[in-house]
């Protein structure tokens, strides 16, 4: 255990110690972070060769008592979580060097150390209620990402989104896990996972609420929307990172570990699974297709990717399961290179306008080039990774029955490449505008964590032996599924030939709303942006109509004016009216006070009158 845990310790120390260095010290914390975070992958990739030879270690201390321990467990699917953090974790420490879009630089890599800490400890962690510690952690650490990121109202108002979305799902998820702790009478996950729970009563309600905390960290449909507002507020560099990679892999492992290994879902519960990730595809890469800005496009897919991953493992089957999985850290992978592209264009052109860019693959080829490759994998497309957990993923499906769920991922890959064929030929390909003349290649920094992701996109391809045989078929055997059909290499049937016809059809969509837009890439999807009853529901999404974090603020706002007003109506009935009575008949009663001799002397009788008659009338 002493190699992973120097992936938690080392990066908390250090940001501890960053946090000493002044901000005008040139390089040094920079570079103290790279160096810290590239011990941190050596040390997770000694952990995962470890697991890989079957060696599982654990660590137990005391915390709460009887209640809980502080316990982590090294297995194979934590191992290799944890050294696939720790790669983003160092790629993004390394890409952000010459970055200059990231905000104060301390600050910057204070936060990714601490990310890395707390995600490092998050996966690793055996108990539920050592999850949360480093869950929770990381909730503050993905508000400072977002704010310090950028000095504007918009990036605060961004980062409060984030951090409420996030909070009120992890507060759910917190219930959850204290229903599931108490109806197991631990909360030691080896130990619930001996004796999994069944949907029934209280279980149901406490997996749900922990669903519900999952799928949110993992940016699914409808907790997404904090995502397209981080990629317009705050830098590549986060957005390569938090919403690329660490929230996805954290909230997708999440989700396995609750669904595979602590509970025993029913049919219905698959459905409702299945359901959530078809859903967040279609919606999500719809409106990934008509966006105009490169990282908000990107962020959109990042969401409709998750899709894939819930419906994968929405299939409780070997096989749509290892396509959950594979494709979490595929996303990963090619979503973060994108980013990078994103970023680097940025960089050296001061935009991430569509319109305004084109003709930069010359100008800018190793970021073109890596740019196509992250883009083909995204979009499922061989021998590159993506074609094959998507594929796992379509067998999963229709090996549940269910045969709408694959074609709901099916759309979602063609829309997915069209899209990317629109963004990649607005940017990289056409006509060069004048203002990008004298445009040169990022920085080394920049370019080799893309090259790597680029590397890797293809080392996990062609038939996806390696990854599948070391990484993917062991960490489901360490929770106790084992597939009985061949996961790896090529499967030249029907769903090859499906893909092959997804491609050419995305091809001919791109080549028809480029003409119907006179020659325009980046108006290459206005044709199904302004369709007939699509354009309608476009400028809904647009206006946030969908945005449950928007609907809930509009909410709160007449809720708490209707309040303001109930108030002042009751203030007026106990207050106004009758300090207003009272007051106008003392007014009125003074002004007859005239001082006429008279008027007393007949007031004085009058009253005499009115006593004796009260009092006893006539008699």
């Amino acid at each position: 255990m002493t190699t992973n845990l120097i992936a938690v310790g080392l990066p908390l120390f250090s940001a501890l110690l960053l946090l000493l260095i002044s901000e005008k010290t040139k390089y040094l914390k920079e570079l103290l972070s790279i160096g810290v975070l590239l011990t941190s992958l050596i040390a997770a990739g000694m952990g995962l060769i470890l697991s890989m030879k079957g060696v599982q270690t654990s660590l137990n201390l005391e915390w709460l008592g009887s209640l809980s321990s502080f316990s982590l467990k090294a297995d194979m699917l934590s191992s290799f979580l944890l050294a696939a953090v720790s790669m983003f974790s160092a790629a993004v420490s390394l890409y952000s060097f010459s970055m200059e879009k990231k905000g104060s630089s301390k600050w910057f890599y204070f936060n990714v150390l601490m990310t890395q800490a707390l995600a490092a400890g998050a996966v690793l962690s055996d108990s539920l209620i050592t999850m949360l510690f480093f869950w929770e952690g990381m909730l503050v650490f993905l508000y400072t990402f977002i704010a310090l990121s950028a000095d504007s109202k918009e990036t605060k108002n961004t980062a409060l989104k984030a951090f409420l979305i996030n909070a009120v799902t992890d507060l759910l998820m917190i219930i959850g896990v204290l229903i599931t702790g108490a109806l197991a009478g631990s909360f030691n996950m080896s130990a619930i996972s001996g004796s999994k729970l069944t949907l029934t009563g209280w279980a149901t309600a406490g997996y749900v609420l922990m669903l519900i905390g999952a799928v949110a960290k993992a940016g699914a449909f409808p907790f997404h929307t904090w995502i397209p507002d981080a990629a317009l507020n705050s830098s590549a560099s986060f957005m390569s990172y938090v919403p690329a990679a660490i929230d996805k892999l954290l909230g997708i492992y999440f989700l396995a570990r609750i669904s595979l290994y602590l509970y025993q879902l029913d049919s219905f519960m698959q459905i409702v699974l299945m359901t959530l990730g078809a859903v967040t595809i279609i919606v999500a890469v719809m409106m990934a297709f008509v966006q105009q800005d490169y990282k908000r496009l990107l962020s959109y897919h990042a969401v409709s990717q998750t899709g894939y991953m819930i419906l994968g493992i929405g299939t409780l089957n070997p096989i749509g399961i290892a396509g959950g999985l594979f494709h979490m850290i595929n996303h990963a992978t090619y979503k973060s290179c994108l980013f990078m592209t994103a970023g680097s264009v940025e960089r050296q052109t001061g935009t991430n306008d569509i319109e305004k860019l084109g003709g930069l693959f010359w100008k800018m080829p190793v970021t073109a080039v890596c740019f196509i490759i992250a883009a083909a994998a995204i979009s499922g497309i061989a021998p590159l990774n993506g074609f094959f957990s998507k594929e796992l993923v379509y067998k999963g499906s229709l090996e549940t029955g269910y045969v709408w769920f694959f074609f709901a991922a099916e759309i979602g890959s063609f829309l997915t490449l069209a899209s990317f064929l629109k963004l990649g030929h607005s940017v990289f390909f056409g006509k060069l505008k004048p203002e990008f003349e004298n445009v040169k290649e990022s920085p080394f920094s920049v370019l080799f964590p893309m090259v790597i992701f680029s590397a890797i996109c293809l080392a996990f391809g062609f038939g996806a032996y390696w990854p599948i045989k070391n990484l993917i078929e062991p960490s489901l055997a360490g929770i106790g599924i084992v597939s009985s059909h061949e996961l790896a290499g090529f499967h030249p049937d029907y769903l090859f030939a499906f893909s092959l016809a997804v491609i050419l059809l995305a091809l001919g969509n791109h080549i028809l709303g480029f003409n119907l837009a006179g020659k325009r890439a980046h108006k290459a999807s206005d044709h199904i942006h302004h369709a007939p009853i699509l354009s309608e529901i476009y400028d809904m999404a647009e206006k946030k109509f969908f945005d449950l974090y928007e609907l809930s603020m509009k909410f709160m706002n007449y809720f708490s004016r209707l309040l303001f007003k109930s108030d002042r109506f009751f203030d007026k009935i106990t207050d106004n009216m009758p300090s207003g009575f009272f007051g106008y008949t003392a007014e009125k009663i003074s002004a007859a006070h005239s001082g006429s001799y008279s008027l007393y002397m007949s007031l004085s009788l009058i009253g005499a009158l009115i006593y004796l008659f009260l009092a006893g009338g006539l008699k």
